[in-house]
């Protein structure tokens, strides 16, 4: 059972193919189908890949010392001026209450940070939840791939110093979201 919002905290840290991150993983995917890895060599060889595309740019959310969610950006995607969001992830006991809200915004202003200045992400296009998030922070969908939908956004509008205490339903603010590193 997930405590309150309030004790989850968010840092920046490198992927690793940890069996918790992997598990994490794993159940956050499992009830959407033909969208992910469902092999534990699999996962783990994608975190490695998403780690070595940007070491700086993965963010993990622990509630104490349990991984909850992650996302993993990459601000040298197409020679840096678009950032793409190659993953993001919340565990299922936690999502709907603005954790993958929180690190959304944590991960663009990250790219932002880096000079991109456009961000794009693919999801599954039967993914309603997921597209439906993004489309509430202004992605707009840019084209399709068989089963994919690829959402760009620009990062030259995203306000600056977000405060991503608000974005955790019902966080007070004195949640423990550092403001940035």
């Amino acid at each position: 059972m997930p405590r309150s919002t309030s004790s989850i905290r968010i840092v920046q840290e490198p992927l690793s193919g940890s069996a918790d991150l992997i598990d994490l993983y794993l159940r956050a995917y499992q009830p959407l189908g033909d969208y992910y890895y469902r092999h534990r060599t699999e996962v783990k060889a994608y975190l490695k890949w998403l780690r070595h595309r940007d070491p700086h740019g993965s963010f993990i959310a622990y509630d104490g010392d349990r991984p909850v969610g992650f996302i993993a950006t990459d601000s040298r995607w197409n020679h840096g001026t678009v950032g793409a969001i190659h993953e993001l992830v919340v565990d299922p006991e936690y999502q709907r209450r603005g954790l993958g809200r929180a690190l959304l915004l944590r991960g663009m202003a990250y790219l932002r940070s880096r000079g991109c200045r456009v961000c794009e992400l693919w999801v599954g296009e039967h993914n309603k939840r997921a597209r439906a998030i993004y489309q509430a922070l202004g992605f707009q969908e840019n084209g399709r791939w068989g089963k994919w939908v690829q959402m760009m956004r620009s990062l030259e509008d995203l306000p600056e110093g977000i405060p991503l205490e608000t974005a955790l339903v019902g966080s007070p603010p004195s949640t423990q979201i550092p403001s940035e590193d």
